[in-house]
């Protein structure tokens, strides 16, 4: 899933969100030079953390050759800080030296996330990969009210991340999911976001973070998933049956 608009840059949707990542951190919130985002489809999350860091170059790494066709083609995936890699997202992680400041997770196989991206030894090998005060972040579908699927990755984070904290997206049915290795809180995330420009786009979306995302700090405990167990499939497919009957029952 993307968004493109050649007139309106921001979209109101998770893609917008990832910008948040350098705000919770009690240090600089400003140095963030470098990003990775495993599920690069369109582009938008890219293009999106390049207008609020001008500074910033980003490693792309999608999967599927003729996606990133279709992004460069039709979504304007254009810009050369965007570098547009063809692999899968964990072989890739495994396999490259680079350290990064922000490392995203959107990548969705509908309605599912891949298993393997949703690991504690996944997250390990991302925080490997994270910058002294880097940040990784998990866009996670969820209905309004099932947060099934955001809390096992979650408590799965919280059991790499010492910091872990978690967002709502206002009109969609999601949740970003953040976790820090530095210190970090929703204090700094708060105080991170009032020193940004007023005409920052991050400002914005960090606005809207404060106003209806319930911002919260994941504590530890809880299930974690691994290479061995991530039922991602039977979380989601419960998730939509419980959905269904619901439905079912206020129709009748």
């Amino acid at each position: 899933h993307s968004i493109y608009n050649p007139n309106e840059l921001l979209t109101e949707g998770p893609w917008d969100y990832f910008m948040l990542a350098p705000l919770f951190g009690e240090t600089s919130a400003t140095q963030t030079d470098s990003a990775l985002m495993i599920g690069l489809a369109g582009g938008t999350t890219a293009r999106q953390l390049i207008a609020a860091y001008p500074e910033l170059r980003v490693d792309g790494v999608e999967i599927d050759p003729e996606v990133a066709d279709v992004a460069r083609r039709f979504f304007g995936l254009t810009d050369p800080r965007i570098e547009v890699i063809i692999e899968d997202g964990r072989y890739f992680l495994r396999t490259t030296d680079r350290s990064y400041d922000i490392i995203g997770i959107d990548a969705y196989k509908q309605p599912y996330i891949p298993f393997q991206l949703t690991t504690q030894e996944f997250f390990r090998e991302v925080d490997a990969h994270l910058t002294e005060c880097g940040v990784a972040v998990v866009n996670v579908g969820r209905t309004s009210t099932d947060y099934r699927l955001v809390e096992a990755i979650a408590s799965t984070m919280r059991s790499v991340f010492p910091a872990v904290f978690a967002v709502d997206v206002d009109r969609f049915t999601n949740t970003m999911v953040f976790g820090m290795s530095c210190p970090a809180s929703v204090e700094a995330f708060g105080a991170n976001s009032a020193a940004l420009a007023g005409d920052s786009i991050a400002r914005t979306v960090a606005g809207w973070a404060l106003s209806s995302g319930n911002i919260r700090v994941i504590e530890p405990g809880g299930r974690v998933f691994t290479d061995d167990r991530a039922p991602v499939e039977l979380v989601v497919d419960e998730m939509i049956v419980d959905a269904a009957r619901e439905d079912s029952d206020d129709g009748e």
